[in-house]
């Protein structure tokens, strides 16, 4: 606890102070004479000593209050900056970004840096939650999901009609080279998308025995085991482009469109404010930047 008198004294002193009076210092501060002259004894009080000479003229400093009238001066002028600084300081502008592991480790993570250098004003936080009852009960500001949420109270933006296809490290032994290649092949699956294979050999038309292979927790995971020439995973093209362009990963037989998109989703009444709005943009030109290896 700091052994100092109260501020309201100190304050009427540096008033007092500064004119030299103990009426133009009221009137400085918009209260009585009486008042002022209350707080000035109350400070002598506290010190134990005079810090003014009285005279019929008005008053005059003693050394001790000199000593304080530019102590005050420096302190009373610090704390009146910091707080009108804090007062006039621009909220904080933040946003809440919901999505995958998966989508925020291969995808939103990895290009933070440049959203940051453009908007260094706006913060964004993210949650590892794709469930639209965090957006509508305003836990998240946007959701980044593949699942198509029809309502009033959501606008949609479709950032990416996705595709997908087998993918794994470069050094890979009996590379395939098309769908019938992959027999010999170990083929990894990720436990919230067990039926990744089965859609990708639909689309190609080609029968793919599926229920077999390595089963990993999650897509992030299953990537990983890619890279590190433990099998094939099946992988959406958005999620790869940095390790297919940087070499930890090959495509042999590239991507096929499915039947699904990727969104961007925020609540109708916030979906024109500015923040949401250049986020929505950033992440239309990120998504456009690469065109996909193949259609």
């Amino acid at each position: 606890m700091r052994i100092l008198p109260s501020l309201r004294a100190l304050q009427c002193f540096e008033a007092v102070a500064n004119y030299e009076s103990f009426t133009k210092a009221a009137n400085e501060l918009c209260i009585t004479h009486s008042a002022v002259s209350h707080q000035i004894r109350a400070l002598e009080a506290w010190f134990g000593k005079d810090i003014f000479v009285r005279h019929s003229g008005g008053v005059r400093l003693t050394k001790e209050g000199e000593r304080l009238k530019s102590a005050c001066s420096v302190a009373l002028a610090l704390l009146e900056d910091e707080c009108v600084g804090i007062r006039l300081r621009a909220p904080e502008r933040k946003l809440t970004i919901g999505c995958s592991v998966s989508f925020l480790a291969h995808w939103l993570l990895p290009r933070i840096e440049e959203f940051s250098r453009r908007v260094p004003e706006v913060v964004l936080n993210f949650q590892a939650r794709g469930d639209v009852a965090a957006l509508l009960g305003r836990e998240v500001d946007a959701l980044i999901v593949t699942d198509r949420f029809p309502s009033s109270a959501i606008k949609a933006t479709c950032l990416t009609t996705d595709m997908i296809g087998p993918v794994c490290a470069p050094n890979c032994s009996n590379l395939p080279r098309s769908p019938h290649d992959l027999g010999e092949m170990r083929l990894l699956h990720a436990r919230s998308r067990m039926n990744a294979w089965s859609e990708w050999s639909q689309t190609v038309g080609v029968g793919v025995d599926s229920c077999c292979g390595q089963v990993l927790d999650s897509l992030s995971l299953t990537i990983e085991a890619a890279r590190n020439g433990v099998g094939l995973a099946i992988a959406p093209e958005l999620l790869v482009r940095r390790d297919l362009a940087d070499g930890r990963l090959i495509a042999p037989m590239g991507f096929v469109r499915v039947e699904r998109s990727t969104y961007l989703y925020v609540r109708a009444s916030n979906s024109q404010e500015a923040d949401i709005e250049i986020f929505r943009d950033w992440l239309l030109e990120e998504c456009r930047k690469d065109l996909p290896l193949s259609a």
